[in-house]
């Protein structure tokens, strides 16, 4: 991904302006333009920024080190000619005019500009949990639903003996100790994912694709509330008559970033959040 420099271009709302570019977007810092002139102009140039005062409690910019000016894909356009992000430039061809919006940038990206992570880290992140948690998931149910392996067991063999009285007889018990253990299960991976999305917002897997997950509308580590949000999706599996129909529920939500605009999965709407490329910034101390 080709990141532009930040410095002064010209403003993409009021070509008789220039804004201030931090690198990631427009900032709402404004000024004049110098000049209408090619060899006077400084515009496209992060050098060179203008010193005029700004509305921001008089701040003014300071001039970055020399360098070369930013470099677009493609070809500068010349003198009259449409150029690639909008608008003419009357300089021929001297500097690239700055995008008006960040579609430079390859894919999608948060309101702030940050990159989405893409499906297959999510899968790839996905799987990694999923091992842990299998394990995890095992000794939390040795430990507070032990009775639910034996069940299972005598269930499987009083149906191969052909039995369906007795089959009969024990689905009132599988019943009662599948859901003990579906809720023993749905609160060890809560408390798992909680716990990382709350403190660095990667669980292992992400850690190691280097993907995490924030709110869609501000950066950082998932406060409480919006942790246990983005979980509700999965209480469908406890609820009596309707559990039956999660296993397709839980397909789309899988699913579902492939062809969301945002990249988000169903969970994520519920709970607002997206997953994006790299860490999240810690918390204040």
């Amino acid at each position: 991904m080709t990141q532009q420099p930040s410095g002064w271009y010209d403003d993409p709302s009021d070509p008789t302006m220039l804004r201030y570019w931090d690198g990631v977007t427009w900032t709402s810092h404004t000024a004049p333009r110098k000049s209408p002139t090619a060899s006077q102009s400084t515009i496209g140039h992060a050098d060179q920024a203008p010193t005029t005062p700004l509305p921001q409690g008089g701040w003014r910019a300071q001039s970055p080190q020399p360098g070369p000016p930013p470099q677009y894909p493609g070809d500068y356009p010349g003198a009259g000619q449409q150029n690639p992000y909008g608008g003419q430039n009357p300089y021929g061809g001297q500097y690239p005019v700055a995008p008006q919006s960040q579609a430079w940038m390859r894919g999608p990206v948060t309101a702030d500009g940050v990159p989405l992570a893409s499906w297959g880290k999510r899968f790839g992140a996905w799987l990694i949990d999923g091992l842990i948690l299998a394990a995890l998931s095992y000794f939390a149910l040795q430990l507070f639903a032990p009775g639910y392996w034996d069940t299972v067991q005598q269930f499987v063999d009083l149906a191969s003996t052909g039995d369906q009285t007795a089959v009969e007889g024990q689905i009132g018990k599988l019943t009662e100790e599948s859901l003990k253990a579906s809720i023993v299960t749905w609160l060890t991976i809560t408390a798992y994912c909680v716990a990382f999305w709350t403190t660095t917002s990667q669980t292992p897997g992400k850690m190691v694709l280097r993907i995490s997950v924030r709110r869609a509308d501000r950066p950082g580590a998932l406060d409480l509330a919006t942790a246990l949000r983005r979980r509700l999706l999965s209480l469908i599996q406890l609820i009596p008559f309707i559990s039956g129909i999660y296993a397709v529920i839980w397909l789309l939500d899988g699913l579902w970033p492939l062809w969301d605009n945002q990249r988000q999965a169903l969970h994520d709407k519920v709970g607002a959040t997206q997953v994006v490329e790299g860490r999240q910034p810690r918390r204040p101390s």
